[in-house]
């Protein structure tokens, strides 16, 4: 399956987004990426969104920068943007990581806890977004 491959010290990575030596912004798309874009991309069930949160994605509207949402229901909890720049906790995206409602909660599958860690990162990141 993995003929063609590149070599594993060649292939393609993400910085850690444990790796405080690595910028915020890198480690935020970077922990998106792995836990988020495999629905949220193009080609994922969450196509439909609008919201596209793979590594490379360098439109930042549609990574959610001053975003509204297309269909989050009450997934919104009310805010108007998916990433209020400067503001996590006016961010949609902050409140479905938050949250542990299974018609809210994002991931929706997989997870049973909050992400705390993941969860202070991207607030460091929204905040420092202007």
């Amino acid at each position: 399956m993995l003929e063609g491959a590149p070599a594993p010290a060649d292939a393609p990575r993400v910085p850690d987004f444990l790796d405080a030596s690595a910028p915020v912004d890198a480690r935020a798309r970077a922990y998106l990426d792995v836990n988020c874009a495999h629905c949220h991309r193009l080609e994922g069930p969450a196509s439909t969104s609008g919201l596209f949160l793979t590594w490379d994605e360098a439109n930042k509207t549609q990574w959610g920068y001053k975003k509204r949402p297309v269909a989050a229901g009450r997934g919104s909890g009310g805010l108007d943007y998916d990433i209020m720049p400067g503001k996590p906790d006016q961010s949609i995206l902050v409140y479905r990581l938050q949250s542990l409602d299974p018609g809210v909660m994002m991931p929706e599958v997989g997870r049973t806890m909050v992400h705390e860690e993941g969860i202070a990162l991207l607030k460091e990141w929204i905040a420092s977004i202007e």
